[in-house]
């Protein structure tokens, strides 16, 4: 089995490249969901709350991701500290799901915080990267998950991803345009990964 990481900042549009690519029959490990189970176990959520306060959490105990998200993407040293709280758990998922993933075919795994796993890019066999302006960003958080536009901006600048080493191959996609463009683009990068995919079955 081929698999490749898809990655980007917030808003880029990575997540509609690794669905492109499940419609073409890849298989996805969503990051984002493996996230949110991460911030559903008990520990977590209770910690959560002891180092950014109880506003982070609502009623019910869950976590209210929008109020943690005004507090860790206004302030680095916050966002640290709960990078350093989430990111083990979430790190150890994926690699979990990775790992129990059998067959033939592409697998997928979109993950924004790709480049903080070090050891696990060079074990892929190519990442997608997938980029747009920092403006543009801006105008697709607050049109399309309707942030306020201060709001988004602090969101989109105080994101800080580490970038991807050690990758196999890269595919850079820039996303400043349509949708339309952006999904004629994966198609492409698709292409070259079943050409991939067949020269490793032949070799």
């Amino acid at each position: 089995m081929l698999r490749i990481g898809v990655t980007g900042p917030m808003a880029s549009g990575k997540t509609d490249v690794a669905g492109r690519f499940e419609e073409r029959g890849a298989r996805l490990v969503d990051g984002d969901a493996l996230g949110w189970e991460v911030l559903a176990e008990g520990e977590v959520r209770e910690r959560l709350g002891a180092l950014f306060g109880p506003s982070v959490l609502k009623p019910d105990g869950s976590v209210d991701r929008r109020a943690l998200g005004r507090i860790v993407f206004g302030d680095a040293s916050e966002l640290d500290r709960l990078n350093a709280l989430v990111q083990p758990g979430l790190e150890r998922r994926v690699r979990e799901s990775l790992e129990s993933a059998g067959g033939e075919g592409v697998l997928v795994l979109d993950a924004a915080l790709l480049g903080a796993w070090s050891s696990l890019v060079p074990t892929l066999d190519g990442v997608v990267e997938v980029a747009a302006p920092i403006e543009t960003r801006i105008a697709r958080l607050s049109a399309f998950k309707g942030f306020p536009p201060d709001e988004a901006r602090e969101r989109v600048l105080g994101q800080r991803l580490p970038p991807v080493r050690g990758a196999r191959r890269t595919w850079r996609i820039e996303n400043a345009g349509t949708r339309a463009e952006l999904l004629k683009r994966a198609d492409e990068v698709w292409g070259e990964i079943e050409r991939l995919r067949s020269e490793s079955r032949s070799g």
